[in-house]
């Protein structure tokens, strides 16, 4: 537990160290973090939306698959839910309460509704769940050993949440507390007092990070991978042993700390993975499907660019940078359709219109004077083209075609450092071989 929290602090030092983000990279970095949060705490209880279809509700507000709209409802409520605690978290003057706790449960619950239930004598029956009211029957849960559980009974809930609040205050006023141990007491007493009949876990999860955002830190993301761990994490809790549920959530604030430092320093924060792929299902939508044989629409293309051309370039220029000082002198000329162009030392995205359809933009690489040993000095100079005809759209280096794919289907961030990786290794190779020529 020490080694972790002892990693934490390093982290955090330089996670600190980057304040204040550039709006870009807090933009991006808060994209992704609230994204997988809202995709992975409702999939914990039963949401059975995937990740991309996560994507297209909440950045696109579009619906794809089988779903029932309590399940689309549910994931924009958590949506506002998640807005909502930030604005808490920011309020560093006042310390959460237990009527802004109801306020998170009403919130990601929108509308009362019926749930099935039993008696206490094993008959099925239904319970209403109002949001945001503490209930007013007995919970309890069967464990995996087959007892039953019992949370704290209906008459305990409001004593035993001002408790709660009121040992929060304690706790971070004292010193010789670190915020994991905090985090994982407040989640677990949280979850025995189970003061809702509906949305206890997410609201849980949301007060971890109601600590973490107030202290500084960026959320975390419990994984719905990780969801035995976490389970036997709190179980262990029940016994009384907090440490394997700090060391947990230690683990999640490492991995969110590492994609904030990336994104502080403007590095790519993608993480290859199968789910990721679903992230295509945004412009496969019925328009998509109908342009798909002729020209794209500026909504596709600007859909395109957020995803997968933005990155494109930021990564190419990442990547190319490296070659720079084997010249006196480095500079891009960026070309769009109608011939205009913008000189620097790197490409301003800001600059570059993707919503032209029929199009192209042209980026000229200039590697000038040459510094390394070589009987003559040489320039090198390279271009990479993403076009935008009919039917497809392309991605071409030296009029090398790299890229050819529908404007439904984006270019995945693996794909993208794969291309980049090929575009460099190829100019290397140029400018190796002409100086080898020469030498």
């Amino acid at each position: 537990m020490n080694t972790t929290f002892e990693t934490i602090n390093s982290l955090k030092a330089k996670w600190d160290a980057l304040q204040p983000l550039s709006p870009e990279n807090e933009r991006r970095l808060w994209q992704k973090l609230r994204l997988e949060w809202n995709y992975h705490s409702n999939h914990i209880e039963g949401n059975t939306l995937t990740y991309g279809e996560t994507v297209l509700l909440l950045l696109h507000g579009q619906t794809h698959g089988n779903h029932t709209l309590r399940e689309y409802e549910e994931m924009k409520a958590h949506d506002v839910g998640i807005e909502h605690l930030r604005n808490l978290a920011a309020d560093k003057a006042r310390l959460i309460n237990p009527g802004d706790i109801r306020d998170l449960n009403k919130i990601i619950l929108k509308e009362p509704f019926w749930k099935p239930t039993q008696t206490p004598d094993g008959q099925p029956s239904r319970a209403q769940v109002i949001p945001g009211e503490y209930k007013t029957l007995p919970n309890s849960v069967i464990t995996a050993t087959g007892e039953l559980f019992e949370y704290a009974s209906p008459m305990e809930v409001p004593a035993r949440m001002q408790a709660l609040v009121d040992w929060l205050g304690e706790a971070l006023a004292d010193p010789k507390l670190n915020i994991l141990t905090i985090a994982a007491r407040l989640h677990h007493d949280f979850v025995l007092i189970h003061p809702f009949d509906d949305g206890n876990g997410r609201v849980a999860r949301m007060l971890v990070n109601y600590l973490f955002l107030r202290d500084g830190y960026p959320p975390v993301i419990v994984p719905t991978e990780q969801k035995k761990d976490y389970l036997t994490a709190l179980r262990l809790a029940d016994a009384g042993d907090l440490s394997p549920l700090a060391e947990f959530f230690g683990k999640q604030l490492e991995r969110s700390l590492g994609l904030a430092i990336r994104a502080g320093k403007g590095e790519s924060i993608d993480e290859p993975s199968d789910v990721e792929k679903q992230v295509a299902l945004f412009v496969r939508g019925a328009q998509a499907r109908k342009e798909e044989l002729g020209m794209p629409t500026k909504e596709i293309l600007g859909q395109l660019s957020e995803a997968s051309f933005h990155p494109f370039i930021k990564e190419l220029e990442r990547k190319l940078e490296s070659l720079k000082a084997m010249f006196s002198k480095y500079e891009v000329v960026t070309e769009n359709l109608r011939g205009t162009g913008a000189r620097g030392s790197c490409v301003s995205q800001s600059d570059i219109g993707f919503q032209v359809p029929g199009g192209q933009i042209i980026m000229k690489f200039c590697f000038l004077g040459y510094k390394g040993e070589a009987a003559l000095p040489f320039d090198h100079k390279t271009s990479v083209g993403i076009h935008f005809p009919p039917g497809k759209y392309t991605i071409t280096h030296d009029d090398n075609v790299l890229v050819s794919k529908s404007y439904s289907d984006p270019v995945l961030s693996e794909e993208i450092d794969e291309v980049t990786a090929r575009i460099l290794n190829r100019t290397f190779g140029v400018i190796r071989g002409k100086a080898e020529s020469l030498e």
